[in-house]
């Protein structure tokens, strides 16, 4: 009875949306553990699941494919066949989602494609909301289709591999989710979108920002030049319009240096902003040989541009850049001041008094950007740095990040190693090859709330299995529908599973439930085939709740939904997919 009024109590804070989602469970977690419901040890078994640990990585391969374009790539290649209509992109997504999710975990699929639908949705210019929720939806649905889609598949095929039944073929559940994918596209077409307006949802999009043009020009040295062992502070080369942003060192490897007032001079090439008539004169006097560059040579691991605006209340505004103190305390190199209401960027920077709303194009080592940036009393960054600085980084690593996402996909379809360990592989991958940038960022990209919600989310059919109610609704089923036939047992234990499978994972409610089902089957002397195939497939057809499955779990975040956008929007799919579903098994799977 504590176990049921600590779950009902859940499910309101849940509903109510009073308190964060991975909160509420949380509180209830500790509270199975005080009330002796759970020991601490079955509290705390949720968070050494495989599924969440897996999840945890998935996180990381999805960073990956995000910072180096891919996904972006991915998406570009994906729009053309949506031609311009929201409903044809939606149709592919959820095609591409179904297809995949039935060759490889939800997870998985969802994981990887989240990018892919943030990329596509912002080139569509569409909310990302109307999209991530039937992406979940629909890898539950494309993961019914195959014996490798989903968990629950593998546990009915072993459940019934110990009967006399024999045990399930590979696509032997392919007609039932089919046939449900077919209806979910057209309810999603009727009402589904109508439900879940982008009014009705918080998410929202950052624009990725183009780089800059800014002129930037290459002065070579060559080995004996006189300038070579000088330092910039003894050339002092910005009395006469120049930036000196760094140095392409020459040597056993080329390596750029940010320029500083005590940086010398050395054989390669040093990278200049200003004018190029200043910069071609300087040249000249020097006996230096000058060639424009692009602005992303400047990029790289250790350093980068990124563009900031001068709010109000900054202390920069009516100083020159020559007393703002920009280059000497934080680093920076202001490469161009671009004014709103001017038409011109202002390139002679020395003496220029700076107003509030000017963008400041500065160059520096991206620890002395991100350290500027959380400055907001002096500079707002217009775009986050370490997003910059992730995905600049990283671009240069889009091969490897294919290579590395299809090297996944390959392990995960023929399972020749464990699905935790094979993410993992991929998400280590992506580190040390720089498709993310470094372990701090993969930490970032975790979305911790998501991980807690499932983790605290598990340990509760223990709690309902300790609490007796699992073994009481076995004879409830038993006592109450055998002698109505099998046709309605199969209809009571399909709604059962559906049921639980809303509140704890699908894996658990069909653990639980697929034994039944094999006794429910003996006890009526029919095959068990059609009972436990109901219990795979009801026990995948959780859309009424963010923390049904770990893929819903997993946008509910990112999407920026409320508890009750699953209810309204899952409920009606919940309910039809259901009929459909009790009814191609009784087609397929005869007693």
């Amino acid at each position: 009875m504590v176990t049921l009024v600590i779950l009902t109590i859940m499910i309101i804070g849940f509903i109510g949306g009073w308190l964060r989602a991975d909160l509420v469970a949380l509180i209830g977690l500790l509270l199975l553990v005080l009330t002796n419901q759970l020991t601490p040890v079955e509290a705390m078994a949720g968070f050494s699941n495989s599924v969440v640990l897996m999840i945890a990585g998935l996180f990381i391969v999805g960073a990956g494919l995000f910072h180096t374009g891919l996904a972006e790539r991915l998406g570009a290649a994906l729009i053309p066949f949506a031609k311009g209509s929201e409903v044809r992109l939606f149709l592919v997504l959820m095609v591409t989602v179904t297809l995949l999710s039935s060759l490889m975990s939800n997870t998985g699929t969802v994981a990887l494609l989240i990018p892919v639908v943030l990329a596509m949705s912002r080139q569509m210019g569409t909310s990302p909301a109307k999209l991530l929720m039937p992406l979940a939806f629909f890898s539950s649905i494309g993961g019914t289709m195959t014996l490798i889609g989903t968990p629950p598949n593998l546990v009915a095929a072993e459940t019934l591999r110990n009967t006399s039944a024999g045990t399930l073929g590979f696509f032997a559940l392919l007609p039932i989710g089919l046939v449900m994918a077919v209806i979910g596209l057209f309810y999603f077409y009727v009402i589904g979108n109508r439900l879940l307006g982008t009014s009705d949802v918080r998410a929202a999009t950052m624009p990725r920002l183009a780089v800059p043009h800014v002129s930037l020009f290459a002065l070579s040295l060559s080995k004996g030049h006189p300038l070579i062992g000088r330092t910039l502070r003894d050339v002092n080369w910005s009395r006469d319009g120049l930036i000196v942003v760094g140095e392409q060192q020459k040597g056993m490897t080329h390596r750029f240096v940010t320029a500083r007032a005590d940086t010398r001079l050395t054989e390669g090439q040093v990278y200049v902003s200003g004018a190029e008539a200043d910069v071609r004169r300087i040249a000249g006097r020097e006996g230096v040989t000058v060639e424009h560059v692009d602005l992303k040579a400047v990029y790289g691991k250790a350093a980068g541009v990124a563009v900031f605006t001068i709010p109000t209340d900054s202390p920069l505004v009516g100083r020159c850049l020559s007393d703002s103190h920009l280059r000497n305390e934080y680093r920076l190199n202001v490469l161009q001041v671009i004014r709103p209401n001017e038409e011109i960027a202002i390139t002679r920077l020395k003496d220029v008094p700076l107003e509030r709303g000017d963008m400041l194009v500065t160059q520096g080592e991206w620890s002395d950007l991100e350290r500027a940036g959380d400055e907001t009393s002096l500079l707002l960054a217009n775009e986050r740095v370490t997003d910059v600085a992730n995905r600049v980084v990283s671009e240069r690593h889009q091969l490897a990040a294919g290579l590395i996402m299809l090297m996944m996909v390959t392990l995960l379809v023929f399972e020749w190693v464990d699905p935790t360990v094979a993410v993992w592989l991929a998400a280590l991958a992506m580190v040390l090859t720089g498709a993310v940038r470094h372990m701090d960022v993969a930490y970032d990209s975790i979305q911790w709330s998501s991980l807690l919600l499932i983790a605290a989310m598990i340990p509760v059919g223990q709690a309902l299995d300790n609490a007796g109610i699992m073994a009481w609704l076995v004879t409830w089923i038993s006592d109450s529908f055998s002698q109505a036939g099998p046709v309605w047992v199969l209809v009571a234990i399909f709604l059962a599973t559906m049921a639980l499978s809303q509140i704890i994972s699908n894996t658990a409610t069909a653990v639980l439930f697929a034994p039944l089902a094999v006794s429910l089957a003996v006890a009526l002397q029919v095959s068990p085939v059609p009972f436990v195939v109901a219990v795979a497939i009801a026990a995948s057809l959780a859309f009424m709740t963010p923390f049904g499955s770990p893929t819903n779990a997993m946008v509910f975040g990112i999407g920026g939904y409320r508890f009750f956008d699953f209810v309204k929007v899952g409920l009606p799919l919940q309910v039809v997919t259901a009929v459909i579903a009790i009814f191609t098994i009784l087609l397929i799977f005869p007693f």
